[in-house]
């Protein structure tokens, strides 16, 4: 009976790896597709999101730049409320900020920030880098298209910056 039962068992090994070595391997069953959601549009900016943007001016005194605002909740808020002339205050020899535009925020962690960037801080604060940062939470509203002159133009101290749609 052992000799029967151990033959079996073999037998039964012998069939199904010939059955199996005649299976197509090149055959995978189709997978259902599934359905694209839509994306909704999330504060800030959303990781993958193709950025369109929209040019805006920067008046620092006598000297004129221009910056693209991103296509996120935040900068389309920041363009409703333009044209908006801040009073700004200097930090660290590298940014100017002013507290008091209440804008969405979607914050997360930058390493590197450069002259130019335009950032939204705590939901609540427009910062602009004139010099390299980084090591903190912000939302991104724009960049500036050139930083020729910004830093000298931002001088040190308190300035006067606007911001307008063209």
């Amino acid at each position: 009976m052992k000799y029967l039962s151990a033959s079996l068992t073999w037998l039964l090994v012998i069939v199904f790896t010939a059955a199996c070595s005649e299976i197509d391997s090149s055959f995978v069953p189709e997978q259902p597709q599934r359905e694209q959601k839509e994306q909704k549009e999330q504060p800030g900016n959303t990781p993958g999101q193709e950025a369109q943007t929209m040019t805006i001016q920067i008046t620092v005194g006598n000297k004129v730049f221009k910056a693209g605002i991103e296509a996120s909740e935040t900068g389309k808020a920041f363009i409703a409320k333009l044209p908006l002339t801040l009073d700004m205050s200097e930090l660290n020899g590298n940014e100017k900020y002013c507290y008091g535009v209440e804008l969405p925020h979607a914050d997360k962690r930058y390493d590197s920030l450069s002259a130019g960037d335009l950032m939204l801080f705590s939901g609540n604060c427009i910062v602009l880098f004139y010099g390299s940062a980084g090591g903190y939470s912000y939302t991104r509203i724009g960049k500036l298209s050139s930083t020729e002159g910004l830093k000298e133009a931002l001088g040190n101290g308190r300035i006067h910056v606007t911001f307008a749609k063209l």
